[in-house]
């Protein structure tokens, strides 16, 4: 695995325009930099400010080890999501012992999933429920059966580790002439190595900036198992919504991998 220093080890907590942010100790000079812009001042709507006031989610679950990696673009913000993080001192330390990749770690975004809270939860839900996704599948609708094996074999990892309620497309000029925040920088290198590996089947699936992740780790443009989805305004995790780098169909071939993952199910 990658022996670049995890960033997220050390985190500070600075004053970012009169507002108490915690960031990774490595991030805090570019994250002034960019919130110093004329771009970033003269933002005429706010969801588009980085929201720094809690710990950010770079990834979720166990980004080393996962078998099935989606990437997306950023986390992202509510004021719900805010109440929760500030009152759940539990949730917290979730957060922060997945960042900085302690043991035990898994999908906890499904411990989410009785509430609003489970977006990712009920993205994933829809291997198990639908009906064309194939016999193991309809073997196995009740997700809740299968919830501690499953948050343990897939992750999800940002492009940009903080969160805001929309993506700031300033922020990909701001990068371009800056270069990449440090924790960008070691999870690329985390994915990469990982794709790399000739013994590492791992599943990729891009939901968002296909782009800007084959920018980042060009390996995934010939990575046999990278997938994308069809509609990255909405994605959808269902097969028939997956594509290939080469934008053909890969329907029959994540039914297959995805039903071969659940047959291990029957077998443990």
């Amino acid at each position: 695995m990658t022996t670049t220093k995890n960033p997220w080890n050390q985190l500070s907590n600075v004053d970012i325009n009169g507002e108490q942010a915690i960031l990774a100790t490595e991030d805090v000079e570019l994250i002034k930099k960019y919130t110093s812009t004329k771009h970033y001042k003269n933002l005429k709507d706010d969801i588009y400010r980085l929201q720094l006031g809690f710990c950010p989610q770079q990834f979720v679950g166990d980004i080393q080890n996962a078998d099935i990696i989606v990437l997306s673009k950023n986390p992202g913000y509510t004021p719900e999501f805010k109440t929760l993080y500030d009152h759940d001192k539990n949730y917290q330390k979730t957060l922060l012992d997945n960042l900085q990749l302690k043991e035990n770690l898994h999908f906890h975004a499904f411990d989410l999933d009785t509430n609003k809270f489970g977006h990712w939860a009920k993205k994933f839900k829809k291997w198990f429920e639908d009906e064309n996704m194939g016999a193991q599948f309809k073997k196995n609708k009740d997700f809740k059966e299968h919830v501690d094996w499953f948050s343990n074999h897939v992750a999800l990892a940002e492009y940009f580790p903080y969160h805001s309620t929309r993506y700031d497309k300033g922020l990909n000029n701001f990068i371009s002439k800056e270069g990449y925040f440090p924790t960008q920088k070691f999870l690329f290198d985390l994915i990469r190595e990982r794709v790399l590996d000739d013994n590492d089947p791992v599943i990729i699936i891009i939901t968002r900036s296909y782009n800007k992740w084959y920018d980042a780790i060009p390996q995934l443009k010939e990575y046999k198992n990278c997938y994308e989805t069809s509609n990255p305004s909405n994605p959808s995790l269902k097969p028939e919504n997956l594509l290939k780098v080469k934008r053909y169909s890969a329907k029959k071939e994540v039914e297959k991998v995805l039903e071969d993952s659940l047959k291990k199910l029957e077998y443990k």
